[in-house]
């Protein structure tokens, strides 16, 4: 059993735990080229160890960033629009319900017809309005209707520009509208970070609940929704003994949604974000907080990002992963 905080000189009682520790090391500091002799006594080669760190970790910002950036990236979303029953317009005109780009021309029209659960788009031929790539005169938009929260798989989409999306947030439809060239993009200069640490690359135990509990948390907008969570993680960290509960963002990724007491201050104010692999009950895996990142809201008013629940607040600094955004 590990005795205080993840750094790289663990002490372990037996054979297996040293293996589980070398394992966890490869994953932190990626495809590490070093051969690490039988022995604990074993000293890494810091300068080694900390450059394919740094670079993997670099490697993972950077990508973080082109993400925030593409096309269809949160810096991409120009409106969130939510739909109410009946008949809602869809154009470049100022009295259309969903307001497009002026430069895209009058011939962008179509209108959106909401009965329920379901939405039917309708358009002209002219308009250039395509669903999955193809026109046609009346298309109905698929989203799961079993669940509070749903994308549909339907792209609508105008010329290499422009990209909609039906979702439901907590029951209410909503059109996501992104434009790649929104000024949004062309005005983000990078993201800022702390400087790659590898202290803060720590050894955490998963609990898996035997079911998904469901909570009630708020919103960026300060708007009630249903989240669930599927377990927690216990770590160490300058000697503390931590906890922070995770929900699923997809069968084999963890979602962590926290703050801790450099928001506000370094880093961003509302709450930070970190995904890791989803383990089996039990077992010990890797939470890199060198990995953490802000939620879409921090860089885009039309998100709906989730705020941590009170009991993801951490006691305790943790200056890693992305800071405040620059100023706008």
């Amino acid at each position: 059993m590990w005795t205080g905080p993840a750094t790289f000189g663990f002490i372990w009682e037996d054979a297996l735990h040293y293996t589980t520790v070398i394992l966890t090391l490869w994953f932190c500091l990626g495809n590490l080229s070093v051969v690490v002799a039988e022995s604990p006594q074993t000293d890494l080669d810091a300068n080694v160890v900390d450059g394919t760190y740094q670079e993997t970790l670099a490697k993972w910002q950077f990508e973080n960033e082109k993400k925030l950036a593409a096309p269809e990236g949160w810096l991409a979303l120009i409106a969130h629009v939510w739909l109410e029953p009946g008949t809602q317009s869809l154009g470049t005109d100022a009295k259309d319900t969903i307001r497009l780009p002026g430069e895209l021309g009058d011939a962008v029209r179509g209108r959106l017809l909401v009965n329920g659960n379901r939405v039917r788009l309708e358009s002209g031929e002219e308009s250039r309005i395509l669903v999955n790539g193809q026109w046609k005169p009346s298309h109905e938009i698929h989203v799961d209707d079993s669940k509070l929260e749903a994308d549909s798989p339907d792209k609508i989409s105008i010329d290499d520009r422009i990209t909609m999306q039906l979702v439901r947030r907590n029951g209410s439809l909503a059109l996501r509208v992104r434009d790649a060239r929104s000024d949004a993009i062309s005005r983000f200069s990078g993201k800022r970070w702390y400087p790659i640490d590898p202290k803060y690359c720590v050894q955490a135990r998963y609990h898996a609940f035997d079911e998904a509990k469901p909570i009630r948390i708020v919103n960026i907008r300060g708007q009630e929704t249903t989240v669930s969570l599927v377990g927690y993680s216990e770590f160490e960290l300058d000697g503390r003994k931590l906890r922070l509960d995770a929900m699923l963002e997809s069968p084999s990724e963890l979602f962590f949604v926290f703050k801790d007491l450099t928001c506000g201050k370094t880093s961003y104010g509302p709450g930070r974000f970190l995904n890791t692999e989803v383990p089996q009950d039990g077992e010990t895996f890797v939470m890199d907080f060198n990995k953490t990142y802000n939620p879409p809201c921090a860089f885009s008013p039309h998100t709906l990002c989730p705020l941590p629940s009170k009991e993801n607040h951490l006691p305790v600094e943790i200056p890693a992963g992305e800071m405040m955004p620059r100023a706008r």
